[in-house]
């Protein structure tokens, strides 16, 4: 059953702070995370009634303004599955002291769940379906949009709002959970081959059960690397790297140039992309290079300051960047950020206001554009675009396990079969 799904990492930026934590066994996910339960205070219900002088929720057009944004900056504007995931993200462990830099950097440093069931709420508005099909946005009445959280640590999925009327959509979604169950257990795996104390050759569910244990163990400074080895962002339709093989590596946004022949959303996402991706990118890269000076040294001896901040047993100073133990895996390089659409909408764009343009021309990050029709490749540079000959053709490989078994270092880009 094809399925459409969202991921949240920066598509939103809501900041509900209403979320109800809970205390969990170790078997399912971490209590900072939003019980299944809860509920959320979404639409306005009155205009004239206000807390602290501000209003209470959305109304129907602003909630449709909300996923008209969302919707046209992915391309999902037509041919719509019956389920739609909107999926964000989180990270669980016991032993972490950086909570912001694990969970989800568009929601102030907190779980994903609530953008994630917002908007589904929004998208599922009658009010809203209405106002979005005068815009040219036609959801049909049989399409539901179902919010998630997946907990990036233990390689788990918590559905919300997915008790549904329908017959029909519950065998569709019982029939995904498994797939995603499938996904996030293979996953699992491939994530493990980073971690020195498990042994990746272990039979998958095994493995999957290992790695959900790193999650509640006292003892592990290391329940997953997060963003580490991080270097790429790419901006394009998802058919731009198919069957490629990219490690981990890339920050995934998907875009189509067609629904946006002008860049208006090109302009929202490389404004989200650049000073988000690219400042995760740069805080690794400078708590890689002097981890000492510029990093948070190691965290084993972390006392939490004021909860502000984290700094060396006793000592007061608080520590700039992130521990050892989230960067002694990654490679210190600047972002690529790799845009399909043409140079010279990508040029205005980029140009659109001062503070968006200092992280290109000023190389923070860098930026090549792919010609949507003849994939010619243009990198930025001074100012203007130069013409990109590749030097590196990537190597065909048929299984992955292999690499997953025995490797732990960076893996170059692969071309996957069929």
């Amino acid at each position: 059953m094809i399925t459409h799904t969202i991921g949240f990492w920066s598509a939103i930026r809501l900041f509900i702070n209403i979320f109800t934590p809970r205390l969990s066994p170790a078997t399912t996910l971490s209590f900072r995370h939003m019980d299944k339960f809860s509920k959320l205070t979404i639409e306005n219900q009155d205009p004239e009634i206000k807390e602290d002088g501000m209003q209470v929720g959305f109304t129907a057009m602003e909630m449709a303004d909300r996923v008209e944004g969302l919707l046209k900056s992915i391309g999902l504007v037509k041919d719509f599955a019956p389920l739609v995931y909107a999926i964000g993200h989180g990270a669980s462990s016991v032993n972490n002291t950086h909570y912001a830099g694990y969970d989800c950097g568009a929601c102030s440093g907190r779980p994903g769940s609530v953008n994630a069931r917002v908007m589904c709420y929004m998208a599922n508005h009658p009010k809203v379906r209405e106002i979005l099909e005068t815009r040219g946005i036609e959801i049909p009445a049989k399409t539901l949009f179902v919010g998630a959280l997946h907990d990036t640590t233990r390689d788990e999925i918590e559905f919300y709002d997915d008790n549904f009327a329908d017959v029909h959509k519950t065998a569709i979604h019982k029939h995904n959970k498994e797939i995603f169950n499938e996904a996030l257990s293979k996953n699992a795996k491939e994530r493990s081959r980073r971690f020195e104390t498990t042994n990746s050759k272990l039979n998958i569910k095994k493995l999957h059960d290992v790695v959900k244990m790193r999650s509640v163990s006292l003892f592990e400074p290391r329940p997953e690397l997060n963003h580490a080895t991080n270097s790429l962002c790419i901006v394009g339709r998802r058919s731009l790297t198919e069957n490629l093989f990219l490690d981990r590596r890339a920050f995934m946004n998907s875009y189509d140039y067609n629904v946006d022949p002008e860049g208006k959303y090109l302009f929202n996402i490389l404004s989200a992309a650049a000073p988000v991706c690219g400042g995760i990118n740069l805080e690794y890269y400078f708590s890689r290079v002097d981890n000492l000076k510029l990093g948070a040294g190691t965290k084993l001896p972390h006392n939490v300051m004021g909860l502000i901040g984290v700094a060396n047993g006793i000592d007061g100073d608080l520590r700039p960047g992130l521990p050892y133990q989230m960067v002694e895996i990654h490679d210190p390089l600047r972002l690529l950020i790799i845009v399909e659409h043409f140079t010279d909408v990508v040029l205005r764009t980029i140009q659109g206001t001062p503070q968006l343009y200092e992280w290109f021309i000023n190389e923070w990050v860098n930026l090549v554009v792919i010609h949507p029709e003849n994939k010619e490749l243009m990198r930025f540079k001074d100012g203007d675009f130069q013409k990109y000959i590749p030097i590196y053709k990537p190597e065909v490989a048929g299984n992955l396990e292999k690499y997953f078994e025995t490797q732990m270092d960076n893996l170059p880009v692969l071309l996957l079969k069929n």
